[in-house]
């Protein structure tokens, strides 16, 4: 499980963001599998209980995306 690194960039610069179950910002270079994360925007909380590959998945497929104008 790797993050794109522009799709990692492109999440970072967003108004959503990950934490762990105790509320804690994710270390995306160090994702376990042993974890549940939260996806939140702002204190709002968008999708919980996701494990790992969700998170990578989450990143890569929705920042990831290339826009042609």
């Amino acid at each position: 499980m790797e993050i794109n690194e522009d799709a990692l960039k492109n999440f970072q610069n967003s108004k959503f963001d990950f934490v762990d179950a105790k509320d804690n910002d994710v270390d995306f270079s160090n994702l376990s599998d042993d974890v549940t994360y939260t996806l939140r925007d702002g204190e709002t909380v968008v999708e919980d209980d996701m494990k790992a590959k969700d998170v990578v998945d989450t990143i890569n497929n929705e920042y990831g995306k290339t826009i042609n104008v």
